[in-house]
């Protein structure tokens, strides 16, 4: 298959045709993002381009930069039938319809190397290219490893999350241990951070969790807090948490409507899911504390965090 017969099977899946000259990796015509090239703009010895994101129908390219990306990519990034690559670099490009992606590189902290990209529009618009086959660049020529060309559809966000984990993956088997990388899972983010926090700290940024040094939240200044605030605080220390799930829950519910979802409201039940070090997970309470934000209690409030108290021999000031 020549550029031409390329381009002409490309433009007929909705893609955005980019022409490049023989041996290069971009494109020289001015204002190439914004205009639509026709077959005839074509040779058979030119590479050939598409424009990724939403001019080509959502395409979104995973470009695989580094050995470990490729050799893990099959246990971290979901399942299509349109990869590519190069003889030195084989299955090193994904490719997805992935609505919400958005153009993104991650990098080795310490090499300061890309170890993958999520090839998309730019967050601001910017535009994209992924050369494609039968393209030669570098002395060598991309090919397709399957006679089938069809890019899998997956949620643009959901496939930013695959790749923020394979790139998590590549820092662990690069510098950790190779049989924790080949087993995907939410441990590796402490295993990286205990190993290395320099390693650790942009794991927890690709995934958009704090790390365990951050604070996790800002109090108010002494002379702004309310009498509902103080109030909260005092039933945190009160009431006994000898919780299950649901129990534990259900109270953080109570905080949460009780505050109007504040930071002192947070603080409380922080500090009541703290008094049961055995399952106290600072992360599993904010993510609670984010699902209450999305989802606000209505069924509950105030009243049952004085009942818990109350059945814990508390006493409110009033009836001292």
């Amino acid at each position: 298959m020549n550029a031409l017969e390329a381009a002409t099977l490309y433009y007929g899946r909705g893609w955005r045709v980019v022409p490049v000259p023989a041996g290069q990796k971009r494109p020289i015509i001015k204002g190439w993002p914004d205009r639509k090239f026709k077959l005839t703009d074509f040779s058979n010895e030119a590479n050939v381009a598409i424009r990724v994101g939403r001019q080509s129908r959502r395409l979104t390219d995973g470009d695989l930069d580094c050995e470990e990306a490729i050799e893990l990519a099959p246990l971290y990034l979901p399942e299509t039938e349109a990869i590519f690559g190069r003889r030195s670099k084989p299955q090193s490009h994904w490719l997805y319809y992935a609505d919400g992606a958005q153009f993104e590189t991650f990098v080795d902290p310490i090499a300061q190397q890309t170890l993958l990209e999520l090839r998309a529009d730019g967050r601001d618009g910017g535009a994209h290219l992924t050369l494609v086959p039968p393209s030669i660049a570098n002395g060598e020529q991309r090919e397709w490893c399957s006679e089938t060309i069809e890019p899998a559809v997956f949620n643009g966000r959901a496939l930013r999350v695959c790749m923020a984990r394979l790139a998590i993956g590549c820092l662990m088997m690069r510098y950790v241990s190779e049989h924790a990388a080949r087993r995907p899972g939410p441990d590796l983010l402490n295993i990286l951070w205990e190993f290395d926090p320099e390693l650790g700290r942009p794991a927890y940024r690709w995934l958009g969790k704090p790390t365990p040094d951050a604070p996790r939240w800002s109090p108010k200044p002494r002379h702004e807090v309310t009498e509902r605030d103080i109030a909260l605080r005092e039933l945190a220390r009160v009431i006994p948490n000898n919780a299950d799930w649901h129990e534990w829950n259900r109270v953080g519910m109570a905080f949460y409507a009780a505050s109007g979802g504040s930071d002192e409201g947070f603080i409380a039940f922080d500090d009541w899911s703290a008094k049961s070090p055995s399952k106290y997970d600072c992360h599993a309470v904010e993510e609670r504390w984010r699902n209450y934000q999305r989802s606000p209690p209505s069924r509950i409030s105030l009243g049952a965090l004085i009942h818990l108290a109350h059945q814990a021999g508390w006493k409110s000031a009033g009836a001292r």
